[in-house]
């Protein structure tokens, strides 16, 4: 997978499980009411896009997608929606409410490393409570790049903007 963009917009996707705080995150990042957010998993059930200028690499389109961790039948129909997105991806954030990684966010955060998708890891909902450390460990064993953010109260917002500047690629910036 390359990581140059397919289009003229740069797509940055956020990926995570169910209630990590995706649809926040992308409400803070654009400082607008993008996505619903709520407390009840799967509340995003399609990927949602909004347009935004993320200086200075100019126009993106951040997709929200649904929980990785989605069950049932329609959850399997969700996560394929989730991946046809991946593909198109050019940058991502993986979103983690901080608790310790689960075996599905360990083998998805692989996934999109042999993808070679330039990747921000965005620790949510510091506000409720630290990071594990056992997830800081894997991001400095593995070399990826992270942030702890509350999206509910905006905080680190600025600093997981440069970070996810940082890592475009060059001919980008």
């Amino acid at each position: 997978m390359s990581s140059t963009p397919r289009g003229e917009r740069l797509i940055i996707t956020l990926l995570g499980n169910r209630n990590s705080g995706k649809s926040s995150l992308i409400n803070a990042l654009t400082n607008q009411e993008i996505a619903i957010v709520s407390d009840t998993p799967g509340t995003t059930t399609d990927p949602v896009d909004k347009r935004y200028e993320l200086l200075p690499l100019g126009p993106v389109t951040f997709y929200d997608t649904a929980g990785l961790d989605d069950t049932g039948e329609l959850g399997e129909k969700r996560v394929q929606a989730t991946y046809r997105v991946l593909f198109r991806t050019d940058m991502a954030i993986f979103v983690n409410d901080g608790n310790t990684f689960t075996g599905n966010e360990l083998s998805f955060l692989e996934r999109v490393r042999e993808m070679k998708i330039p990747l921000l890891v965005a620790f949510n909902k510091r506000d409720l409570h630290p990071v594990a450390p056992a997830n800081l460990e894997h991001c400095q064993k593995h070399g990826l790049t992270w942030v702890s953010v509350s999206a509910s109260r905006k905080e680190n917002i600025l600093e997981a903007k440069e970070k996810l500047i940082a890592l475009a690629p060059a001919h980008l910036k």
